[in-house]
């Protein structure tokens, strides 16, 4: 199954706007979109970094590096999915969705795809 098609499962999330699989240094791998407006591969990147500061912060405090970071705007939410730092292959997942969106089932989707995703980039 091609990258495209594991993200075509998130797209039929309610309140889907954007997602994008990167390498964990932020490199788009692959990206969808219904919004013209949301450039990813402009701020996918912006937003990796974020994500990874959040690691270093967890691993600081002794909780080991987070796996999952939402940012929620007044009109959207943004959700940062990692593989794991110590994961076959580190990589990293980002949703955009609509404020009223379905959360709990773009972040279900997600964890199913972390193992199928991984073997795609394996």
């Amino acid at each position: 199954m091609a990258l495209e098609d594991h993200l075509a499962r998130l797209k039929k999330v309610n309140g889907f706007k954007a997602a994008a699989i990167m390498n964990f240094t932020g490199e788009i791998l692959v990206m969808d979109t219904v919004d013209a407006n949301i450039q990813l591969d402009m701020v996918g990147a912006t937003f990796n970094d974020i994500f990874r500061s959040a690691h270093e912060a967890s691993e600081k405090i002794g909780l080991e590096a987070c796996q999952e970071a939402v940012i929620k705007t007044p009109l959207g939410i943004i959700i940062m999915r990692c593989s794991g730092v110590k994961a076959k292959v580190h990589y990293h997942m980002i949703m955009i969705m609509a404020a009223d969106g379905n959360q709990a089932l773009a972040k279900m989707e997600m964890e199913k795809l972390i193992p199928a995703v991984m073997e795609e980039l394996a």
